[in-house]
């Protein structure tokens, strides 16, 4: 049986030691609610979008949905990466808007980062990220996408340990237009901080059936 180790994302490490955790995503949700989120229905939407997959709407919708999925895989493996390598400036690129603005904006974030990366006495022997574990698209009442969601999980494995243990995290993932992909931290699983700034990824939390995910 493996032995799960629920963390914050590697996004979060850097806020969980300034103990500021609590204000600033709550800064970052209330940025997301005041700002008024791009739909991008017409951008992703299988029926303008038909003539690019040369089939049905339902084709072109399937179509549209394997390469968000495989957008969230990409995204979230290059997520990772750039944190390991300290690749900052790649990285915050994948962070929620709303997060990083609460942030202080990128440079501020980075600088974070880079202390926080510093100060971390943990080395790891090998980095995980995917499959996805939960993968919708939300749609209108009319039917058009409104955007991609998706649950991916990330490991880490510590110098020294065996296969068996690990580190697990978990990423919510949001796409308003199928080419530009964003994360937030689930793991702690308050969802009342999630919908804030993600208030579409109700519609897959909801009904994400896995108990691996822990309750806030």
């Amino acid at each position: 049986m493996h032995f799960h180790t629920y963390i914050y994302m590697l996004a979060f490490v850097a806020m969980a030691a300034c103990n500021s955790n609590n204000k600033e995503l709550a800064s970052a949700g209330n940025a997301a609610q005041a700002e008024s989120q791009p739909t991008a229905t017409e951008e992703i939407s299988p029926e303008k979008n038909l003539n690019d997959t040369g089939g049905s709407p339902r084709t072109a919708q399937l179509n549209f949905e394997n390469q968000a999925r495989i957008g969230f895989e990409r995204a979230a493996r290059s997520f990772m990466e750039s944190y390991r390598d300290g690749r900052f400036s790649e990285f915050v690129q994948f962070m929620h808007p709303a997060v990083v603005k609460a942030y202080g904006g990128s440079m501020a974030f980075i600088d974070q980062l880079k202390k926080s990366k510093a100060q971390d006495p943990q080395r790891y022997r090998r980095w995980e990220s995917g499959p996805l574990e939960a993968f919708t698209a939300v749609r209108d009442d009319r039917g058009r996408v409104t955007g991609y969601y998706s649950v991916v999980p990330i490991k880490r494995w510590l110098v020294g340990t065996s296969d068996a243990e690990y580190q697990l995290q978990w990423l919510g993932g949001q796409s308003l237009d199928g080419k530009n992909f964003h994360f937030v931290d689930i793991t702690d699983g308050d969802k009342g901080m999630i919908y804030r700034i993600m208030p579409d990824m109700r519609y897959l939390l909801e009904n994400l059936e896995t108990e691996e995910i822990p309750e806030g």
